[in-house]
């Protein structure tokens, strides 16, 4: 949220006083703290736990889980640590999102993170314990790996402060906390070999920060331990010291730098890895392709008798959003259904988690983030329109949900407060809901069968479920018992049933590939109970894909079709098997199931601190967050320099922002030009607000006139933030301020005590490309007024209209459109400024100035280079990705009584994404001037560092 950095901004400028703070304020959408939560501590030998009461079980597991990683990785770093490990413990991914441990927004999908400055661990459940324990361990070595490396460069008198590149670090962390190289893994790195787009590590940094790179540095260390020995990879971080080129580092340590591995290396995967074309097949050879462009799984099957279509959830756009195909349409060309993540009803998609199902009605079922919680939305297919949405007590993330045959019961998995995910039961009519399971074992993926009578689900409940694997289930409704349908060393995921409840089909990994298995459980019976679960006979799975990939959420179209996902080219798309039963009449294999009946449950160990009883609850720590100084050049408050301090409690909730800083031309000046501000943040509940006191003397220079003033400015201020929903929010501000301005110049001299008040509402939805927007809308409206209560020397307001609207035009083509109307009026009202890169290209900077301003632009964005790289033969290489074009025209003016005439400039511009830190942007074109009346004679050009508007 942009609460924070507006604060700040007020803070060290006084906006609120001397400038009007619309014009300077960000968009962004907004970080919801909906839940106050309470916090308690757990104490272990090398953790403190952080946690709230409705997860107190799950908080003693994790603590468990960190223990036992805290051993393996002092054995493996050699090192042990020196203080004690805060982790901070979420009981679900939507809680996590609220954090303010980390400033920024979260994105779905994130696991958790290891926060450098405070050395913090932050980590949500998802409901799987086997995930829980995996990411654990995977942050607990980013903390091993830190302290390990500052210790080599300490004991080397080096600065500690650099680290490895990402990918040893991600690709370490994935390697030390993972048993085993997963069919996930094995996918991602198959399908970038066969595919022919296998980077090495010399080539790493065009996939940084993504889930490849973390799979491809895992591979790459695998490799390394297998063939170069397991001593090698602590060697590569004890040996960092000796080299700031890591590839010099790894020819130090194995004998061999970033282009000579590559070479060995990813000849070693072409080996491993193209026999399997003999007998494997990509997903798009056999199968029928249903759409190719952009990403779309859970697909969902509808058949009226007029209309025969497909609905899945894609994102071809940048918002995910649910899309239908028309199998009667040759073109097969996806048609928008529901637009996803532009409203707070539709806030977003679980991409990975939720799905899809269409009772044979119309009834289109889903889910999305809805708010606080998640809310399952009902849709009409024919009518086209929302039937309604639900929230249900307690239930906090909804997985995929499935119809009964009748439509009358919807059957979902769920996260409750605490972090348990089971299976909940929801009558359509009466709005009755039942929850079927009740413990920490993660269930997922139900389907009902169609005499209703039982529900076939995956969990890990298996007897293998301690390794992270899962196996079929039925839960029968009669007597709420449940018993086996597969069993074994592997990930068992998605069944549906047939129409006539004979016939499962469901994706697993045997062989760590996941293809499309069919179950025939005509036969099915039981035998008895073990552990709480009923035991089967056995029974045969034959395999119906041998993808060299992986295929996903299989559901049957008819009794001889299959529509499912498949991962194919670093892409999700949607396909058709067709001829099922002749595949079952030949498999690619068959599986024998045979249930042990010595396979118990499993159960997770749970630690129990000792604290003391005032430790119990949570008591808030401060440390600091940033000491920095700095020099800054600025057109009002003219040079300055000085420090800023910034600290924080443990959990980011409550922050202190302490800047002082001289601007003094000599030493006469010195001691009456200390500037001093003190800011109080808190952002711990929905209602943020922040508070604090100035002091601020010193040179300013007005856009008004053309001479400079001293001004003396001390005072307060109180802001409140309000997030109306994740895209829009409430802002307003009060301030006092006693200002003192000596106009020198003039012999005039102003005394006033200044009360401003501002009120905004900000609303942003759109989404970003490499350098700005691309789609979506953003929108601010500023009232503000400004009074002197003591001598009536100042008296004006001000209004801020500022509508930017994006029109996606093809994926990586948009039309960019901006509005703004800028008023102040009054006694000594300030005068808004114009001119320059930001706004009115080919002007001044701030050359235009009035207390009135218009301005307009309309910029057509597009793809020009998608990388340019400049390698040296010494081994230094420059890489930029995503230079962009542009072509735009804009127009404005301002103006103080009178407005005489309309400036305009057209031109063309050139933008680079300099590593996702800043763009840098080139324009040329020519002035329209005159009234718009002839163009400038010659051209020009202006450079500027920001993001396009």
């Amino acid at each position: 949220m942009n609460f924070l950095r507006i604060v700040i901004l007020a803070s060290i400028t006084a906006l609120t006083i001397t400038l009007s703070p619309a014009q300077y304020v960000d968009f962004g959408r907004n970080k919801v703290q909906y839940n106050s939560f309470d916090w308690h501590t757990l104490s272990t030998e090398h953790f403190k736990i952080f946690y709230y009461p409705e997860m107190k079980e799950l908080a003693e597991i994790g603590a468990a889980y960190a223990e036992d990683a805290y051993r393996i990785h002092q054995q493996d770093f050699n090192y042990s640590l020196i203080d004690t490990v805060p982790i901070i413990f979420y009981s679900n991914p939507t809680h996590f999102r609220e954090t303010n441990t980390t400033p920024g927004l979260i994105p779905d999908g994130v696991g958790g993170f290891f926060e450098f400055i405070k050395g913090r661990v932050v980590i949500p459940f998802d409901g799987s314990l086997g995930n829980f324990k995996h990411v654990i361990k995977h942050e607990l070595t980013h903390v091993f790996m830190t302290a390990k490396i500052g210790n080599v460069l300490r004991t080397h008198r080096q600065s500690s402060d650099r680290m490895p590149p990402l990918w040893f670090t991600e690709g370490l962390a994935e390697l030390w906390s993972n048993d085993e190289w997963d069919a996930t893994a094995e996918m991602v790195i198959k399908d970038a070999v066969l595919n022919g787009y296998m980077a090495g590590l010399a080539d790493w940094e065009n996939f940084y920060g993504t889930f490849f790179m973390y799979k491809m540095g895992q591979n790459a260390l695998q490799y390394i331990r297998d063939t170069y020995g397991a001593e090698k990879i602590l060697l590569l971080i004890e040996n960092f010291w000796m080299n700031e080129n890591f590839s010099a580092v790894m020819e130090k340590t194995i004998g061999k730098n970033y282009e000579d591995f590559d070479n060995e290396w990813l000849y070693h995967l072409k080996k491993k890895y193209y026999p399997d074309l003999s007998k494997q097949d990509n997903p798009s050879a056999g199968t029928e392709k249903i759409f190719s462009e952009g990403f779309g799984h859970k697909p969902a099957y509808y058949n009226d008798g007029l209309r025969e279509e497909i609905y899945f959830i894609g994102n071809r756009t940048g918002y995910t959003s649910i899309y239908k195909i028309n199998l009667k349409d040759e073109r097969r060309k996806p048609e928008l259904v529901l637009e996803g993540e532009k409203t707070d009803e539709f806030e977003e998609f679980h991409f990975f988690r939720s799905g899809l199902d269409i009772s044979s009605t119309g009834i289109l079922a889903f889910t999305t983030k809805s708010g606080e919680s998640d809310a399952l939305h009902l849709y009409n297919v024919r009518t086209e329109e929302i039937i309604t949405n639900y929230h249900f007590k307690d239930v906090v993330q909804i997985g995929a949900p499935s119809f009964s045959s009748d439509g009358k019961q919807i059957i979902f998995p769920a996260l409750d407060m605490g972090g348990k995910s089971d299976l909940y039961l929801f009558e359509v009519n009466t709005k009755k809901i039942t929850r079927l399971t009740n413990d920490y074992y993660d269930d997922r993926d139900p389907d009902i069968s169609p005499d209703g009578k039982t529900i076939v689900f995956s969990s890990d409940r298996t007897a293998y479920g301690s390794r992270n694997k899962y196996n079929l289930f039925l839960y029968h409704i009669s007597d709420n018992s449940i018993s086996y349908l597969t069993s074994g060393n592997q990930v068992d995921f998605s069944p549906q049933f047939s129409e006539d409840g004979q016939r499962i089909v469901y994706t697993s990994t045997i062989g760590n590939i996941q293809n499309i298995w069919y179950l025939d459980i005509s036969g099915y019976g039981q035998t008895g109970s073990d552990g709480g679960v009923v035991i089967n006979k056995s029974m045969q799975s034959k395999q119906l894909t041998s993808f060299t990939t992986a295929a996903f959420d299989p559901k049957w179209v008819s009794k001889d079709k299959i529509v499912f996902a498949a991962f194919e080219n670093g892409g999700i798309n949607v396909r058709m098997l067709d001829s099922v039963a002749s595949v079952v009449d030949t498999p690619k294999s068959v599986l024998n199931i045979s249930y042990d009946r010595k396979n118990e449950l499993w159960y997770a160990n749970r630690i129990k601190g000792v604290p003391k009883k005032n430790a119990l609850k949570y008591e808030k720590e401060y440390s600091m967050d940033i000491a920095t100084s700095n020099i800054s050049n600025d057109p009002v408050f003219g040079t300055n320099a000085g420090g800023i301090l910034a600290m924080s409690d443990l959990l980011g909730n409550d922050q202190y922002y302490f800047l002082i800083y001289n601007n003094s031309e000599s030493g006469e000046e010195l001691l009456k030009s200390f500037n001093i501000a003190i800011s109080r943040v808190s952002l711990e509940k929905r209602l943020n607000y922040a508070y604090g006191i100035f002091h601020l003397s010193g040179k300013r220079y007005d856009f008004g006139d053309d001479f400079a003033y001293y001004e003396r400015t001390f005072g307060g201020y109180f802001a409140l933030s309000y997030p109306l929903s994740y895209f829009r929010r409430v802002d307003a501000t009060v301030s006092l301020a006693n200002s003192k301005r000596d106009l020198s110049e003039t012999g005039l001299n102003r005394r006033a005590l200044l009360l401003t008040n501002s009120i905004s509402y900000v609303k942003d939805n759109a989404i970003w490309g490499p350098t700005g927007p691309l789609d979506g809308n953003r929108f601010n409206l500023t009232l503000s007024y400004t009074t002197d209560i003591q001598f009536s020397n100042v008296n004006y307001y001000s209004l801020v209209v500022d509508y930017r609207r994006y029109f996606r035009i093809t994926p990586l083509i948009a039309l960019a459109t901006r509005f703004e109307y800028l008023m102040n009026e009054g006694k000594e009202a300030r005068r808004w400024v114009m001119g320059g890169s930001w706004d009115l290209r080919g002007y001044d900077r701030f050359s235009i100035r009035g207390k009135r301003l218009w301005f307009s632009s309309v910029e057509l964005r597009f793809p020009l280079i998608n990388l340019f790289a400049v390698h040296f033969p010494m081994g230094i290489n420059f890489d930029f990705p995503y230079i962009r074009g542009a072509l735009f025209f804009d127009a404005g003016n301002a103006w103080d009584k009178e407005y005489k005439q309309t400036l305009g400039s057209v031109g063309a511009g050139v933008r680079m994404n300099l590593w996702n830190v800043i763009a840098l942007r080139y324009d040329f074109g020519k002035r329209i001037e005159n009234n718009f009346k002839n163009f400038q004679k010659g051209f020009f050009s202006q450079f500027f560092f920001g993001w396009d508007f």
